[in-house]
């Protein structure tokens, strides 16, 4: 079938491509970490079942106008219109779950999870409607 040589060489090919994968990923998770310490996040952690979400509320007045990130957008991608729209009215962006400073949700991503999510997101965070999603 293979020479020896022929596995041998395999298996190293195998080996280097495997210690690859595992650099990228230690690189990763000690870069990700960092990041966390060099960029705190604004705002606070509310529990909304199995994990945390991360919401971000400045502001005062009615209505409250929530920030929803586009697809896998983050919430600090709305701190310029946040800024702006506090000086006129309540204002709150967040993450969804595994996105940003919001820890992942257990099991697969489902779209139909993130309106129940959001409900209880802004009911455990006291904030009160009525709401404008943007």
């Amino acid at each position: 079938m293979f020479s020896q040589r022929t596995r041998h060489l395999a298996f190293a090919v195998a080996g280097l491509a495997i210690f690859i994968v595992l650099a990228g990923l230690t690189y990763q998770s000690v870069a990700t970490a960092l990041e966390r310490r060099q960029f705190p996040y604004a705002g606070r952690l509310i529990d909304v079942g199995a994990h945390q979400h991360h919401i971000h509320c400045r502001g005062a007045g009615a209505p409250t106008v929530v920030l929803e990130a586009p697809a896998a957008g983050i919430s600090v991608g709305w701190a310029w219109v946040q800024n702006d729209l506090a000086m006129t009215t309540r204002v709150c962006s967040y993450d969804r779950a595994g996105l940003g400073w919001s820890e992942a949700a257990d099991g697969e991503y489902r779209a139909t999870r993130i309106p129940g999510e959001l409900h209880t997101l802004l009911e455990r965070a006291h904030e009160r409607g009525p709401f404008v999603i943007v």
